[in-house]
């Protein structure tokens, strides 16, 4: 898919809310990219709803247990805080001994510790063990939805990473097209994500310490740290906010559906009479879209049975 600020520009086309005599603009880009994210997260949810069996958005992490600890957080954008697919057990962490553990209620919550739990329960966004295992060693492996990141517009490339190290760096420089003037701007957001040309994230959520203008040199937050596995690489560009990207994650043919989402409220937000056909031709899109994701792939598909080992 496109990165968002040329969807930004097919909805101007689509809707024409292209620039004034004057260059002012009669929808600003912060309400068209508030759209496109509504339109993202209504596809994902209507998706997620159709319970697809290749499940397009799953995702994985791996959990340390800690003694007579019941509750576990996932430390991701869990979908709509609950949409949790498996969970694994391996008493000593060993990729061999991980057994599927039953899903059950907080009505079955049992409080005194055991050698291993026998199932689980989700509250809150949260794996909650029963009963707690009253040793540490252990590891969990989570299967769930993951909410797609939020779209952003690149507000800078990097030229300087300075200080970087395995798990962090000390500051930044953002020398190509800084993004001094927008409302949040780099000198009042709380975070920002590391983009890849492809925009894929390669770090994320960094708290902002303060970022200074004529410098272009923006210094994290003291005490941040690195997620496992992400890095920061001359070139990159930055989106604002935690969890952004500047490329959505729906697959190809959700883009026209983004666009005229975007391009429908931006005509409303108008008072276009174009609105209306317009918003029949979102209704047929979103249709198509759906009827396609709902059907499964041809390959053969045995059935589960209750029996983890039998397929």
């Amino acid at each position: 898919m496109r990165r968002t600020d040329f969807l930004i520009q097919a909805v101007r086309e689509v809707s024409r809310t292209t620039a004034n005599e004057d260059t002012t603009v009669p929808v600003l880009d912060a309400t068209i990219l508030q759209y496109l994210n509504d339109a993202k997260d209504r596809l994902q949810g209507l998706f997620i709803g159709l319970k697809n069996t290749q499940r397009p958005f799953l995702s994985e992490k791996i959990l340390s247990v800690v003694a007579n600890q019941e509750a576990y957080s996932i430390n991701d954008r869990l979908a709509m805080n609950k949409h949790i697919h498996q969970v694994m057990y391996s008493y000593d962490g060993a990729t061999n001994n991980y057994a599927t553990l039953d899903k059950l209620n907080i009505v079955n919550r049992i409080l005194d510790t055991s050698n291993q739990p026998s199932g689980y329960y989700v509250s809150n966004g949260r794996i909650n063990l029963i009963p707690p295992p009253d040793a540490s060693g252990a590891k969990l492996r989570v299967m769930y939805d993951r909410a797609l990141d939020n779209l952003d517009k690149r507000r800078g490339q990097i030229t300087v990473v300075t200080g970087l190290t395995a798990t962090g760096f000390t500051s930044i420089t953002i020398g190509t097209g800084p993004d001094e003037s927008s409302n949040p701007n780099l000198s009042t957001i709380d975070y920002i994500c590391i983009n890849n040309a492809d925009g894929d994230v390669t770090a994320y959520n960094i708290p902002v310490q303060s970022y200074v203008t004529g410098t272009d040199i923006l210094t994290p937050r003291a005490g941040f740290t690195f997620q496992e596995g992400e890095v920061i690489a001359v070139g990159s560009y930055v989106s604002f906010g935690k969890y952004s990207t500047t490329h959505c994650k729906l697959p190809d043919e959700c883009e026209r559906y983004l666009v005229h989402y975007a391009a429908e409220a931006a005509m409303r937000q108008e008072s276009s009479n174009d609105s209306a056909g317009q918003s029949d031709r979102l209704a047929s899109i979103e249709g198509d879209l759906m009827k396609a994701f709902a059907t499964q792939t041809g390959e053969l598909q045995l059935f589960p049975t209750l029996n983890y080992q039998d397929w």
